[in-house]
């Protein structure tokens, strides 16, 4: 099941939480969440491009899922990294030990109009634990905006966009940290995906990837022409990271709609290799360095995938206060053989 827009926003007027709506272009349309702090994006006919959770489509089952304290609203979120050291509490017991702080997730975000986008901005305390200990105090500001086509000054942009749509947008954030201590943070990006496509990842060389849970199946660990291409299922869990001096800072997603229609969702991102990126899976202790992240979930929480790129590190010894990371995607929809040459010359690979 997938939610509309007309559904998702009749059920967030039902519970008086405020929201945002942002045209892009050819009636590509964004929502944009204060509780949760969501984008959720949707094509022309209302579709939604990004996987939400199906308890959106109805009040009464939102209701409910508020009331038991659910966070997993489904669309674009960000999130507060490390992962291991402020959401698990012992690494050694990962799962058991899981515990999302509200401060992250719904946080207390205040949502506001700036022009013809829009900002989120909110001041958070947390925990931390394994990689460090006691609390931390942050800033996150976020800002949406429209992006031109990247493909509007080539010669061969009329073919390329024939029987395609486009629309793009920006998400930049702000992380500050308020007090200093040794502690790193990172701005975290995570885009859940609707199952049944292809994940594409471009690689400059082998990658080395890590294995943080679950079995990972074949295509995510293995590169072959210069790309990992991973089917997202949303029937097998496992969650991996890519080091970034193989990352190009592009990540792709298609999916297929019809036998001839789909969308191509394009993440370009800061990719520093430079960075300390300070996630480390739960077995390896000092083990830095993963700029992107796949999570394929297996039911457990609904059946999705996600495709998570990671900002640059601030806190302890990183040198930095403050990091402006801004995360854009590119969203083509339309004709499948026109959106696979597309994708093939943004991401230098074919799809």
């Amino acid at each position: 099941m997938t939610v509309t827009h007309e559904q998702l926003c009749g059920t967030l007027d039902a519970h008086a939480l405020p929201y945002g709506v942002m045209p892009l272009q050819a009636g590509i349309t964004l929502v944009i969440t204060q509780h949760g702090g969501r984008i959720f994006a949707f094509d022309v006919s209302g579709e939604s491009l990004f996987w939400i959770n199906p308890v959106l489509a109805n009040a009464t089952a939102f209701g409910d899922f508020l009331t038991a304290g659910g966070w997993n609203l489904g669309g674009e979120r960000i999130w507060i990294a490390p992962e291991i050291q402020y959401i698990i509490q012992n690494r050694a017991d990962f799962w058991g030990t899981h515990h999302l702080p509200s401060t992250i997730d719904p946080g207390k975000y205040t949502l506001t109009q700036t022009g013809a986008g829009w900002s989120l901005s909110q001041s958070l305390r947390l925990q931390a634990y394994n990689t460090a200990q006691g609390e931390k105090s942050l800033t996150v500001g976020r800002t949406i905006h429209t992006l031109l086509n990247p493909l509007r000054q080539l010669a061969d942009v009329e073919s390329l966009m024939r029987d395609v749509r486009f629309g793009g947008y920006a998400q930049t954030v702000t992380l500050s940290e308020e007090d200093s201590t040794s502690m790193f943070s990172e701005s975290w990006n995570l885009v859940q995906l609707n199952p049944d496509g292809r994940l594409i990842i471009p690689v400059t060389a082998p990658p080395e990837v890590a294995t943080y849970f679950g079995t990972p199946t074949p295509d995510a660990v293995t590169a072959h022409d210069g790309a990992l291409r991973i089917n997202i299922t949303g029937k097998q869990q496992y969650k991996t990271g890519y080091k970034s001096a193989m990352m190009t800072g592009k990540l792709a997603y298609l999916n297929a709609t019809s036998a001839t229609d789909g969308y191509l969702l394009i993440r370009n991102f800061d990719n520093n290799p430079s960075a300390i990126y300070a996630e480390e899976p739960p077995g390896a202790p000092g083990n830095h360095g993963y700029s992107v992240h796949v999570y394929n979930d297996g039911g457990e929480l609904g059946g999705f995938g996600e495709m998570e790129a990671s900002g640059q590190t601030i806190g302890g010894d990183s040198g930095h206060t403050t990091s402006t990371d801004s995360f854009r995607m590119w969203i083509y929809t339309g004709n499948l053989t026109q959106l696979n040459r597309i994708g093939a010359l943004l991401l230098g690979r074919a799809l």
